[in-house]
């Protein structure tokens, strides 16, 4: 701005110069009074940016930041020894259940620190489930009952891993005959409580649920309340065994409940037989419930003729589906939700057959178990039936000797095969035995296994479940153990059949100078990669 004003202002100057040396030269004037300073002239237009100067120096380092939280620290190993004088490496032994697995190292010393460590695959983490053997549990019988008769007729594995079993007893009934007893114990077999239901008649429970509240409900036959003769009988119980609510169903003539389930809306549906309604002598007939015990329906099915179920249960569909007897054949009837009969199949040949359990398979169809006395070995024997989804038979096998063998139990297994159990002539002292019977899913025998006395035992067994550890249980009766006459009796065998209990996890059971020896457990499914890694002391 300064330099702008300062050029105008000498141009100014130079043209009053030029003018006054024109004047000089003709006549030579007085000086003149200083003229005023001119004012400053405008700004001029800015300059073009110069060019980028070069990058200063690097400043200072900053200080050091907050520290981050410390991680979790993971499992201590024996690192601290250093590194193993051995170490076998990841080891397969899928195939070594029940079986010693012997480890050689050559460290000829038996002075060593030893860390044993297991997989259940090649990508899991290294684990030490159960070492030790730490959830062997032996198989095991027990029996419950006291100087009379006790009959038990259904079981169940309750929610707590322990057993709930259902009969009759007239040892610790309310008068002289039979009341309803249900029998609660732990995982192995231990009594936790019991409770009797019953009147002054004759009461037997014949079917057990665990109900969706945690109680148990119970259904049988009852002499001792009703309408008269035999009613059906429904006791419902807290989950200590406490009676709520009991009801019956029934005419005036002979009711018998054999199957119960809870329904899918919280209510129940009781089958069995009746002498009070129906077209025959004897019809099958279902009682639906509410959750409180009120019937909601009753539904009979049968001709003229002698016809009854055995065994129930709710479909896939919401119907149902009932197995018993019809005339002398086996019989499966289907039913919508509201009861109303949509088909029936019958099964049989020329000399008598009855259906005593019955389930829905995983592909929808129907297999019912139960005895025949047309086909097989010679006798009664255990019969096995498969149908489709509308109970049309795919195949049918037997099971038994030449003698008398009765299935009264069965379950789809979780591999897809079956177990059936009943009993069968006890050839040791000419009584009976229980007897499991395991096929594969098309009705092929894979093993079987008895379990009895040794006198002339009249070991009956009327209930299966297959357990939470994949074996079995069985209940019953038996009069070769116990306190006297007869008892109920629980059976808890492992995946085999075998009364020999579940050995899970891994153990070390010997060593020597140059060897380490391990045991498998018989049913452990964790340890199937085993690394042993061995430290001499320092």
């Amino acid at each position: 701005m300064f330099i702008a004003g300062l050029i105008i202002a000498i141009l100014a100057s130079s043209l009053i110069s030029v003018v006054a040396m024109s004047q000089l030269s003709t006549t030579l004037g007085l000086k003149g009074e200083k003229g005023d300073k001119g004012d400053t002239g405008a700004t001029g237009d800015a300059g073009a940016n110069g060019a980028t100067g070069p990058t200063g120096a690097t400043g200072a380092t900053g200080s050091q930041g907050l520290q981050g939280i410390q991680g979790i620290q993971g499992p201590q190993g024996l690192r601290g020894f250093g590194t193993p004088d051995y170490d076998s490496g990841w080891i397969d032994i899928t195939d070594k259940c029940g079986q010693n697995i012997v480890i050689t190292h050559n460290l000829n010393s038996t002075d060593l620190i030893a860390e044993v460590q297991g997989k259940t695959t090649p990508d899991s983490g290294p684990m030490q489930r159960h070492y030790g053997l730490t959830a062997y549990t032996a198989g095991w019988s027990k029996t419950f009952g006291g100087i009379y008769t006790d009959w038990a007729w259904a079981l169940v594995q309750s929610s707590d891993g322990g057993y709930a079993l259902a009969g009759s007893t007239n040892s610790i009934s309310a008068g002289y005959w039979f009341d309803f007893w249900l029998v609660k114990t732990d995982s192995t077999g231990n009594a936790q409580w019991n409770k009797t239901y019953g009147g002054a008649g004759d009461d037997s429970a014949r079917a057990l649920v665990q109900s969706s509240d945690g109680g148990y409900a119970l259904a049988g036959t009852t002499n001792s309340f009703g309408a008269g003769g035999e009613d059906f009988w429904l006791v419902k119980t807290d989950a200590s065994g406490n009676a709520q609510w009991n009801k019956t169903y029934g005419g005036t003539g002979n009711d018998e409940a054999y199957a119960l389930v809870q329904s899918s809306d919280g209510g129940y549906a009781l089958a069995g037989g009746t002498g009070s309604f129906g077209a025959g002598s004897f019809n099958l007939w279902l009682v639906k419930t509410d959750a409180s015990g009120n019937a909601q329906w009753n539904k009979t099915y049968g001709g003229t003729e002698w016809d009854y179920a055995n065994a129930l249960v709710q479909t896939s569909d919401g119907g149902y589906a009932l197995a018993g007897g019809k005339d002398a054949d086996s019989w499966l009837v289907k039913t919508d939700a509201d009861g109303d009969a949509q088909w029936n199949q019958t099964y049989g040949g020329m000399y008598g057959e009855a259906a005593n359990a019955l389930v829905q398979t995983v592909d929808g169809g129907y297999a019912l178990a139960g005895t025949t006395n047309s086909f097989g070995a010679g006798g009664a024997d255990f019969w096995l039936v498969k149908t489709d989804a509308s109970g049309n038979a795919q195949w049918n096998k037997t099971y038994g000797g030449t003698n008398a063998d009765y299935a009264h139990a069965l379950v789809q297994t979780t591999d897809g095969g079956y177990a059936l159990a009943g009993y069968k002539p006890s050839f040791a002292g000419g009584g009976y035995a229980f007897w499991l019977v395991k096929t594969d899913a098309s009705g092929n025998a894979q093993w079987n296994k008895t379990y009895g006395g040794t006198g002339i035992d009249q070991a009956i067994a009327y209930a299966l479940v297959q357990s939470s550890d994949g074996g079995y249980a069985l209940a019953g009766w038996t009069d070769s153990f116990g306190v006297s006459d007869y008892d109920f009796w629980l059976v808890k065998t492992d995946a085999s059949g075998n009364v020999g209990g579940v050995e899970a996890g891994l153990a070390w059971v010997d060593s020597s100078a140059n060897t380490v020896t391990l045991y498998r457990g018989a049913t452990d499914t964790s340890w199937n990669y085993v690394r042993v890694r061995l430290w001499k002391p320092r």
